[in-house]
């Protein structure tokens, strides 16, 4: 084409359209940075020979790239060069320049500080060096470029803000959401935060049209809400299993998720991003969140529309990490169910055959025991019933957690004498600690102090209380080395007192009060074991009573976090504190007096 008319630079220096012969001679590659009007300008043509020109260039097989910035006013413009340049977009672009493998020309701004490129002074160099200078700026603004097709979709998409109130002010914010969507043509982002964003804009209508632009125009959806156990509008809740539904029918497209419940992260009440090119967020003005209209008035809420960038990656980030937070807690519930499953099935496989062997080894012992021959049996068999009566232990533990996670855990409330069950549970647990071979090398003594009140009683489940006591003894015999006492206190103390150990803080007397309407609300049962052993190691006693935490290694350490759920159950506090002289720690709880 031209690159035969002109041999060398030095053949066009003084030609006074040597922009244009520079463009010419180009046999690789030609980068134009700068405003789009000031191209052909620059080389005393038109704009239709500057698309010639370069319609030309691209037939020779040469790289042509244009950047600049696209708007409004030169979109057709840009539309007629996309089939024969590739062009970005930058934003306020103030660098002008041109560059090929063989010149640069560059432009400064003159002293009438025109923009107009032509009224520029010129430099044109054929230094290397400063040509790959150039080049390299221009493919570091060409990196961080906007693609000329999205930006001119993003101008052609764009509501003008003046309109955008104007319209807000006429039909309601509500409209101008579904309006939003309807104009989608890639990604709805939805996320309502709160009661208020729920009620007012999931509606049928919005939940027709998210359907319709899914199934009709393949627009992926993802949608976030607030737990669904909050919901109090069982319309609104059904319109929400509907878009779970559709999730299962349509999974590539429309995703669905809920926050977990509680969740604390002040965001306003309704976030939508359409495209990447719209953000819309709505806040309202109201105290009662719960309120739904099926027309929101001006006063009633603000929001904030942008088609600007910046803003629309902040909130698409937020929006990312919300959802992330969302799955995250999906797959936790998930999991956790499972656990819950696969613990309540061990536990209840294991319990059918250990109350077998428990059985026919009471059995055996009978007859055993009426038999001289088989008295050297004996000791077998009350081993075995040993070992039993500590896995049928360990196995009612894990039930019970399962029925708590379950929230099926039920007591069966009596009157009772709370010093007779204490009495009880030490005279059974000093009949094992005898005939346990697996204490047989500790010496310890079980005292039950005698300044205890003998005459409280409380209302509890009898069977679950004494299950707390065994786990509680359980725990100080293991903190007993060898030698050893454990000493059971039963008092009647109030309120100045717990106050002063520091162990039930002045909140959580509240609780405690509600099951104590007969008698005086300062007085509650108090419950120590007290042990000299080698106490609580510090890392551990501020998670004692968490799930499958042990003070000892090998054990499962579900005991503790079972009495937790027990006593408070009973509208009482438990807790585990190491002694103030240095030897041993004591387990403590407080029950309402009947």
């Amino acid at each position: 084409m031209f690159r035969g008319v002109f041999k060398t630079l030095n053949d066009i220096s003084s030609d006074p359209n040597r922009y244009l012969d520079i463009c010419r001679i180009t046999s690789r590659y030609i980068f134009f940075c700068g405003p789009y009007s000031s191209f052909s300008k620059s080389l005393g043509i038109s704009n239709d020979s500057f698309c010639k020109l370069l319609a030309d260039l691209k037939e020779d097989k040469i790289e042509i790239k244009i950047l600049t910035e696209v708007s409004l006013s030169n979109v057709h413009k840009i539309k007629e060069l996309l089939s024969v340049a590739d062009i970005r977009h930058a934003d306020k672009l103030n660098l002008k320049f041109m560059v090929n493998e063989s010149a640069c020309v560059f432009h400064l701004k003159s002293a009438s500080k025109n923009n107009v490129m032509s009224d520029l002074k010129y430099v044109t160099s054929n230094n290397n060096e400063i040509i790959e200078q150039y080049r390299l700026i221009f493919e570091q603004l060409w990196h961080f470029g906007i693609y000329a097709t999205k930006k001119i979709q993003r101008l052609e998409t764009e509501f003008d803000v003046a309109s955008v109130i104007h319209e807000v002010d006429k039909k309601g914010i509500k409209q101008f959401v579904e309006k939003l969507i309807s104009t989608s043509k890639h990604e709805v982002l939805l996320y309502a935060s709160t009661l208020w964003g729920i009620n007012n804009f999931i509606s049928k209508d919005l939940f027709g049209l998210l359907k319709n632009i899914v199934l009709k125009n393949k627009i992926k959806v993802k949608f976030i809400i607030p737990d669904l156990t909050i919901l109090k509008s069982n319309n609104l809740k059904h319109i929400i299993l509907e878009l779970g539904t559709m999730e299962q029918q349509e999974e590539s497209l429309f995703l669905f998720r809920s926050l977990p419940k509680g969740d604390d992260i002040d965001l306003e009440s309704l976030i939508l991003i359409v495209d990447k090119y719209h953000l819309l967020i709505v806040n309202p003005h109201l105290n009662d969140e719960n309120q739904s209209n099926d027309v929101i008035h001006k006063v009633d809420y603000s929001y904030f529309y942008t088609t600007q960038l910046d803003s629309i990656n902040k909130y698409k980030l937020l929006f990312d990490v919300q959802w992330g937070r969302a799955e995250l807690a999906e797959r936790l519930y998930i999991q956790d169910i499972m656990q819950r499953n696969l613990i309540d099935t061990i536990a209840h496989e294991l319990r059918t055959p250990t109350q077998a062997i428990l059985g026919y080894s009471e059995m055996a012992t009978i007859d055993i025991e009426n038999n001289e021959a088989g008295q050297y049996y004996k000791h077998y068999f009350d081993s075995i019933m040993r070992n039993a009566n500590r896995l049928n232990s360990i196995v009612m533990n894990i039930l019970n957690v399962a029925k708590i996670d379950n929230t099926t855990f039920n007591l069966n409330k009596v009157e009772c004498n709370i010093y007779d069950i204490v009495s009880e549970a030490v005279d059974d647990y000093r009949y094992v600690f005898k005939t346990d071979d697996n204490l047989k090398n500790k010496n310890i003594q079980f005292e039950v102090s005698e300044s205890c009140e003998k005459s409280v009683r409380a209302n509890v489940d009898r069977i679950r209380i004494y299950e707390v006591l065994t786990n509680l003894f359980n725990n100080s015999v293991e903190f007993i080395q060898s030698l050893g006492t454990i000493t059971v206190q039963v008092n009647v103390v109030d309120r100045y007192f717990l106050d002063e150990i520091n162990q039930v803080k002045r909140h959580e007397y509240e609780s405690l009060e509600k099951h104590d309407d007969k008698h005086d609300n300062d007085k509650f049962i108090l419950v120590q074991i007290k042990d000299d052993g080698k106490g609580i190691d510090k890392y551990v006693l501020s998670k004692l009573f968490n799930k499958f935490v042990s003070t000892v290694d090998n054990h499962i350490g579900l005991g503790l976090y079972v009495s937790k759920h027990i006593i408070e159950s009973h509208g009482g506090r438990i807790w585990a504190q190491n002694n103030t002289d240095g030897q041993g720690s004591t387990f403590s709880f407080v029950l309402p007096l009947a």
